[in-house]
Order: C-alpha cells, then sequence, then structure tokens
C-alpha cells in the first residue's frame, strides 16, 4: 500500500499549535460517522518538535487531539523517549496519556509503569498508579512519581522503595537526581543492609559515592551499637560515621550509652571519638556509672569486652563513688577503671587520693581500690560536721569494698595513721603511729581494730588534749567541695 505524505505547505499548517500529520499508509474520513481522520499504518505525526508513531490514530483538528493505538512512541530531541499501546493527546495542553506497557527511556534510565501523563512541552512525565525507575544499579518503585527530564530528577511519593545490591531504601516521599545518583529523603525513611539500619525524616544519600547526610531524629543501628543525632553524616565506603548535637551512642551488648555533642564512630572497628559534654553511662548492679570527660573513646573489643579512654578533666559519679582526674580507662572485661593524674575518689564519708589509682568496680557492685604513690585515705568521722577525720597514708593502699563501704584498708611503705578509737560511741582520744605495714577493718563508718608491723602500741592522747584543727597528717588535703553531687552537674563543676 502506497505512503501518505504531507508537506509543510498543508492547511493545517496554518495552525501553529495543530496536530500535524507526517506520515501514514492509510487515510479515511467521514463527517458523518466520526468527526476525526483516521490513520492507519506506520502513523507519523508531529507538535511542536514532539514526533509521535503509532499504528493507528484518530486525529480530531477541531479539538486538536489524538487518539492512537499500537506501538506509541513520543520522542522530543535527541533524549527522551516514551513507548506504550495507548495513547491520548491534546494539542492544547501539550499533554500526553499513555496506557499499558508504558516505557519512558532516556540515556541510561528507565521508567515502567501501565498508566503515564506525559508533559510533552516541558518534558515531565507523571504516574500515579504505581511505577519502577531504573538507573544503572539502583531500581525505584513508588505508588506515585514525576521524572522532570529538563532537570533531570525524579520524585516519588507513597510506599517508596529504591534497591540497591548492597542495601534497600524504603520512604514515604523520596526526590532523586539522576545523574548524581543522589537521593533526597522529605519523610520518614529508612536504609537496610546485611550490616546496620538507618532511619531518618529528613536527608540525602549519594548512592554513587555511598555518602549520606541524615537529619530529624536520625539513627544508625549495628550488630552492637546504634548512633543517634540531630544530624548524622555517614560513607558507606570508609563505615564512618559523624553525629551532631544531641548523640547518643548505645552499645546493646554491653549495657552502656555515650552521650555528647559530637560522635565520630568507625564501623568497621566498632570503635567512636565523642566530644562536647561527651558523657559515658553504663548500667552497674542496679545503678549507673557515669564518665564524664572532654574526649572520651570507646570500642567494642567483642560481646563481652569493651574498652573506654577519657581524656581531660574526667569527673566519675555513681550514687556509692565518685571521682575526678585528668585521665582514666576501662575495660568491662575485667571491670578495671584506672585513673591517672593525681585522682581523687569519694565513696559515702571516705576520700582517696594518690598519683595513679586502680578501682574494681565488679560486675554487679565496686569490689575495692588500689593507691599508688602518695597514697592518702580520709575518712570523716562525723559526715555532718567534717571537723575529724581518719587518716590512712603511705606509698601504696589497698582498700576492699563490701556493700558499697570500705570494709578493710592495707597500708605499705612509710605508712602512717591518725585515727579516733571509741569506747562504744565516745571518742576516747587520738592515735597516731608510723610503721611500715598497717591493717585497718572498718564496720559501717567506724574503726573495728587495727594491726600494725612491726607490731607498736602507739600513743593515744586524750579528747581534752587533742587539737581537732591541726590533727592532720602530712600532705592531707579534704575536697569534699569538689565531689560531682549528681550526673547532672558532671559537666557544669568542670567548666565553672
Amino acid at each position: 500500500m502506497k505512503s501518505f505524505s504531507w508537506a509543510q505547505t498543508t492547511a493545517s499548517k496554518t495552525k501553529v499549535h495543530s496536530i500535524e500529520i507526517r506520515q501514514a499508509e492509510s487515510l479515511s474520513f467521514d463527517k458523518e460517522k466520526n468527526n476525526a481522520r483516521v490513520l492507519q499504518g506506520n502513523v507519523i505525526c508531529e507538535h511542536d518538535g514532539a514526533l509521535l508513531y503509532c499504528d493507528t490514530a484518530l486525529i480530531y483538528e477541531e479539538e486538536n487531539k489524538m487518539v492512537a493505538r499500537g506501538h506509541i512512541l513520543i520522542t522530543k530531541g535527541d533524549s527522551i523517549r516514551v513507548t506504550g499501546d495507548r495513547l491520548n493527546y491534546d494539542g492544547k495542553t501539550k499533554l500526553a496519556t499513555l496506557q499499558n506497557n508504558v516505557k519512558c527511556i532516556e540515556k541510561d534510565m528507565t521508567l515502567t509503569t501501565n498508566l503515564l501523563t506525559f508533559d510533552v512541552g516541558h518534558s515531565v512525565a507523571n504516574y500515579y498508579d504505581g511505577g519502577t525507575l531504573v538507573n544503572k544499579q539502583n531500581t525505584l518503585v513508588s505508588k506515585n512519581g514525576h521524572y522532570y527530564s529538563a532537570t533531570k530528577e525524579a520524585t516519588f511519593h507513597y510506599d517508596v522503595v529504591l534497591t540497591n545490591p548492597d542495601y534497600k531504601m524504603n520512604s514515604d516521599t523520596l526526590r532523586y537526581k539522576i545523574l548524581s545518583k543522589t537521593s533526597y529523603f522529605l519523610g520518614p525513611s529508612i536504609i537496610t543492609s546485611k550490616s546496620d539500619y538507618i532511619y531518618c525524616e529528613n536527608g540525602w544519600y549519594d548512592t554513587n559515592k555511598e555518602k549520606a547526610q541524615f537529619s530529624r531524629n536520625a539513627v544508625l543501628v549495628t550488630k552492637q551499637q546504634k548512633l543517634r543525632g540531630d544530624s548524622l553524616l555517614y560513607d558507606r565506603n570508609t563505615k564512618i560515621g559523624r553525629a551532631f548535637r544531641n548523640v547518643t551512642l548505645t552499645d546493646t551488648s554491653q549495657k552502656s550509652i555515650i552521650y555528647g555533642n559530637y560522635i565520630e564512630y568507625r564501623q568497621f572497628k566498632s570503635e567512636a571519638f565523642v566530644t562536647k559534654k561527651a558523657i559515658y553511662a553504663r548500667i552497674v548492679d542496679k545503678d549507673t556509672l557515669f564518665v564524664a570527660a572532654d574526649t572520651l573513646y570507646h570500642r567494642d573489643i567483642d560481646s563481652v569486652d569493651n574498652f573506654l579512654n577519657a581524656f581531660h578533666r574526667v569527673r566519675i559519679f555513681k550514687k556509692d563513688l565518685q571521682a575526678m582526674c585528668d585521665s582514666c580507662t576501662l575495660n568491662s572485661k575485667d571491670s578495671l577503671m584506672q585513673l591517672f593524674d593525681t585522682p581523687v575518689l569519694w565513696s559515702h564519708n571516705s576520700q582517696a587520693t594518690s598519683k595513679f589509682m586502680l578501682v574494681d568496680i565488679g560486675k554487679n557492685s565496686v569490689k575495692g581500690f588500689t593507691l599508688e604513690g602518695k597514697a592518702f585515705l580520709i575518712q570523716a568521722v562525723d559526715s555532718v560536721r567534717q571537723d575529724k577525720f581518719n587518716q590512712l597514708s603511705g606509698r601504696s593502699i589497698i582498700g576492699l569494698i563490701v556493700r558499697d563501704t570500705i570494709r578493710r584498708a592495707i597500708v605499705t611503705g612509710n605508712a602512717d595513721i591518725l585515727y579516733y578509737p571509741k569506747n562504744k560511741n565516745k571518742l576516747i582520744g587520738l592515735n597516731k603511729t608510723t610503721c611500715t605495714e598497717i591493717y585497718m577493718w572498718f564496720k559501717g563508718n567506724d574503726v573495728e581494730r587495727v594491726t600494725m608491723k612491726p607490731q607498736t602500741q602507739g600513743t593515744v592522747d586524750p579528747m581534752v588534749t587533742v587539737d581537732i584543727e591541726n590533727a592532720k597528717l602530712k600532705g592531707f588535703s579534704w575536697l569534699y567541695n569538689k565531689r560531682p553531687k549528681s550526673r547532672f552537674e558532671l559537666h557544669d563543676r568542670n567548666e565553672k
């Protein structure tokens, strides 16, 4: 059958916005039966620079509309191609509606749906009944979607799922830049992979560079940790996350939490650096141990062993124990906490100082402590008045703690003791002795008994002759005013 073609001199060309017939194998027109021109076989029409291909078409000249069937193809320029089985096209609005097996293709992007509206004038494709966009390794599925050819961007709404070989994203609303392969989250969104889980309500993810920024309730969850912050940066290649403001890092296996305003988290080694009001909190015997410092370093060695380093202006609070020092370490495997650079330790009405200190916080409760270098242990005889003190000093002191109170203390090396013996509940005087070793047992807040090596009785001065104000060993320093009163002043006291 001979093909028909029309040159640009046809009468219909006089209408600027009219749909032009470029080619067809047959043309028929019966005004009494139908007000449309009927085109069949290899039909090609043109409208404002866009070419419309099909097998069969009805052209309504007065309405400037076109209805087409079979092998639909719309092209505009050298890039975008839209295909389908059925087409309704309005030449006035330049809006094409395609049905069944619809595809919108541009370079390495393919959008597939069963019902698509395509704004030919602005090269904008829209679907409202489910669609899929494929861009190399990324596949996006949603209920509603919009593709903007001019900016190479797409937006998706309702039940949005982006699938990548390494992870899957679920979102309520997502904007996707085709060229940079970057996703922007505009609602509750979840990213899951084999090793982690991310939730946020706003942010972006560069799927090409594997870098992302999340905000609004952002959280990164791994096998053992959970990282939260007002804002979270994450590099999936290096597995490094950075969280800013109101940050928490929860260790689910160790029942511990780190707070701060900045955290750098390295997922490969399960390690974190925390600054800006950094606080470590760990549950111990139905209580919580808090460690505050300028900088905290935390690492999970395995499921039962983690490690904490605290640097500069360290302050520690637990209901039955408080401390301060320049730096400290804590290992959950042996439950030993090391305090460096003239640390101070308080427990009830007792205070311990030395150059170096080792505290066994135990699995359930504090077990004891070791003081090395200028060791000094002070106990207020009256916790209210705090004017009389039992005192031990020496090269080193080992203390045993039972039920949150000091039960025994062993002093070695140039040992000095100054204490107030009691007869029942009445003070009988002041004992001051120097020897090599001292063993002191406590019962509650009182000294129960004392053993010395070499054995010596010492001297007891009657209370009436005791100068209480000067009854102090060399190096005595009662630092009660620096003792943290609660976890809420750990950093406030440091700043003051």
